[in-house]
């Protein structure tokens, strides 16, 4: 699978940053592994791990940065976001749909983000993911088609946050390039 550099330049936090680039780079070593299959599911869960660190970083910035702003997010709206307590997945995709930050990505990206978290959520084995019609079996469930769902999800989403989220150019480039399987 093709791995793409894609800057990392709409994070807020230096260390969240950091800790990004390390799990970009693990997710390409789990991709270049999973010849047989046997590594979908951590993908799976790598990809809602990243995506949700990267959704949140957004929220953080519109908390935190209110002389910077953020790209795309009103300054009524940033205001409005700095207020919230945003700190599980389904919060800071809620909020994110809320302003309508992800809208010019497409319509159904809030639908699809949460089908992620659901599948992010079966870290817990013991429970059930809420998908309807989805099977109980792990090794089903985690096949090669929701594999690569969740990397052409991740690979888009991190896309668009870096072209249309993106910090100042002064201060683009302090955390280096996600490898992005795509």
């Amino acid at each position: 699978m093709p791995i793409e550099d894609v800057p990392c330049n709409f994070v807020g936090s230096f260390k969240v940053g950091d800790n990004l680039v390390f799990n970009s780079n693990l997710l390409c070593n789990l991709v270049d592994a999973n010849a047989d299959g046997s590594f979908n599911k951590p993908i799976v869960l790598q990809v809602g791990a990243m995506l949700e660190a990267c959704l949140s970083q957004i929220i953080y910035r519109a908390q935190n940065y209110n002389r910077e702003g953020v790209p795309n997010i009103s300054e009524t709206d940033r205001q409005e976001i700095e207020g919230k307590k945003v700190d599980k997945f389904a919060a800071v995709i809620d909020v994110l749909k809320k302003y309508r930050v992800l809208d010019a990505l497409r319509m159904d990206i809030y639908d699809e983000l949460h089908r992620l978290r659901k599948f992010r959520n079966k870290i817990h084995i013991q429970d059930n993911v809420s998908i309807p019609s989805a099977p109980r079996d792990e090794c089903d469930l985690f096949d090669k088609d929701v594999c690569s769902w969740a990397l052409s999800l991740n690979a888009e989403v991190i896309k668009f946050l870096s072209q249309n989220l993106s910090r100042p150019a002064h201060i683009d480039g302090y955390v280096n390039p996600l490898r992005v399987p795509s």
